[in-house]
């Protein structure tokens, strides 16, 4: 009797922590479309090189500015320019590579095939660790989120080739963007190669 207790109070709380894990992302998604338009500083570390940037976010589409390298995405498309080759790839994306540059990109996938748990959380923020399956492109995603008003401050990525982590150093909600600048422009950048690999 004591066993089966033991189990069902083991079975409740995990599904307690689970609700709340789930709860804090669905408030950060809230929060994170309330801001509307943003712009992030951030600093990436993987494959122990770390790099600086920031990103511009208007729903699902973004600009990204980093050591030299500029992305853009229009939701569907992805132009990747690496400004020391003086060449753009032109790719249709998967989560795995939309995660490396984009802070805020578990926004979209915590639903899809990921169970969520609290981590360890601390005064300042919450944790959430989500788990994937054999269909997800992560084995495991690691969240923090600041408590005053749910912006995530750093995310932590594990597959099965790399680990990536990113720390949210600046946030400006709010913000103002052309829809072009989503788009690779080739008018703007003359001389250099256009290669689709798509």
């Amino acid at each position: 009797m004591r066993k089966l207790t033991f189990f069902i109070l083991l079975f409740v709380s995990h599904m307690v922590f689970a609700d709340n894990a789930k709860a804090i992302l669905d408030k950060a998604s809230a929060q994170f479309k309330a801001a509307g338009n943003v712009k992030i500083g951030f600093q990436i570390t993987a494959n122990n090189q770390n790099t600086t940037g920031y990103i511009n976010i208007a729903a699902n589409k973004f600009f990204c500015d980093m050591a030299g390298i500029d992305v853009w995405f229009d939701g569907t498309t992805m132009w990747h320019y690496v400004k020391a080759d003086g060449e753009v790839s032109v790719t249709t994306p998967s989560a795995k590579n939309l995660a490396k540059m984009n802070p805020y990109f578990f926004l979209t996938i915590y639903k899809k095939g990921y169970k969520c748990k609290m981590g360890k959380s601390t005064k300042d923020y919450y944790e959430v660790v989500m788990t994937g399956g054999k269909d997800t492109d992560f084995s495991s995603i690691t969240v923090r989120l600041n408590k005053k008003n749910y912006n995530p401050i750093y995310t932590k990525t594990i597959s099965k080739k790399n680990t990536i982590e990113i720390t949210v150093n600046s946030f400006l909600p709010h913000q103002s963007f052309d829809a072009s600048s989503f788009r690779f422009n080739p008018k703007e950048f003359p001389g250099v190669e256009v290669i689709d690999l798509r």
